[in-house]
């Protein structure tokens, strides 16, 4: 389990938000509401959705690692 906030981990292992928003192809501000909520979307979980798998691509953390530290609080 990773030891920083997603805020943390978006910053200083991703590149930032913006550069975040550009690879999984989101707004800024959905990404800015994933740091401000503490977790990755609920769709993440349901795979509906791949971004914990970007997310490893860009930082080099594994993806089951990435989805464990930052579920939400009803996952």
């Amino acid at each position: 389990m990773l030891e920083q906030s997603l805020k943390d981990f978006i910053n200083k292992e991703c590149g930032g938000i913006p550069a975040v928003a550009k690879k999984v192809n989101l707004s800024e501000r959905a990404i800015y509401k994933w740091a401000s909520n503490g977790s990755l979307p609920r769709t993440e979980y349901s795979d509906e959705t791949k971004y914990s798998k970007v997310l490893s691509d860009i930082s080099g953390v594994p993806v089951d690692q990435i989805k464990e530290s930052f579920k939400p609080r009803s996952c």
